[in-house]
């Protein structure tokens, strides 16, 4: 009877455990991002799992508040955040957007990387495990005010490899980093966007 309940207390605890230690994981990851640089690949996929748009470009953070994400295939745009404002650049349209940090931000993949508090504060997080190359964690966000349903992270070698955003429509947005740098000493005018002459620039700053 005794080795009975021991089993049924081992399963219970399990779960708990896995979970403790994939958010240990996931946090000790994210607390290495305060200054770095990176390459990343990131493919929207429909419902059906078809790819939509494929696109790819360079990322720096300088945490907290700066950062720049830089989409250089298909097609050229320029997101730069100093700290105070956020900057979008389409370069096809000759055309810049700015608006407060604090608007308009809550949703985007960059947004995870960015948070310095301890992961379980908005999000729950629970492990998947080692597929392939990457050990996996899932994180169900605790606000419903977010446009993604789930979140997964990947990890190799103590460090974020890739990133996969679900949203309410069954559409998700994968994101590989490669060539990640860690520990940078960024150039300051990384994080500064002066508008090119002549284009068009609407929103007001913060």
């Amino acid at each position: 009877m005794n080795q009975f309940f021991a089993i049924i207390l081992i399963l219970i605890l399990i779960p708990s455990v896995y979970a403790d230690d994939a958010e240990q994981r996931l946090n000790k990851a994210l607390r290495k991002l305060d200054n770095l640089t990176a390459d990343f690949k990131q493919t929207l996929l429909d419902d059906d799992k078809q790819v939509v748009q494929q696109s790819s470009g360079q990322l720096a953070i300088q945490r907290p508040g700066k950062f720049s994400w830089i989409y250089t295939t298909p097609y050229e745009q320029q997101i730069v955040a100093d700290g105070s404002e956020l900057w979008i650049y389409d370069v096809d349209l000759d055309q810049v957007t700015v608006k407060p940090m604090s608007s308009g931000l809550a949703s985007a993949p960059i947004m995870i990387l960015m948070k310095q508090n301890e992961i379980s504060e908005e999000f729950n997080v629970s492990e998947i495990g080692q597929r392939k190359y990457l050990y996996w964690v899932e994180l169900e966000p605790k606000s419903s005010d977010l446009e993604y349903t789930q979140v997964y992270i990947g990890l190799e070698e103590g460090a974020i490899k890739a990133m996969e955003l679900r949203d309410n429509f069954g559409q998700s947005t994968q994101i590989v980093f490669d060539n990640l740098r860690l520990n940078v000493v960024h150039n300051p005018k990384v994080f500064q966007f002066i508008p090119p002459e002549g284009v068009d620039v609407f929103g007001v700053g913060g």
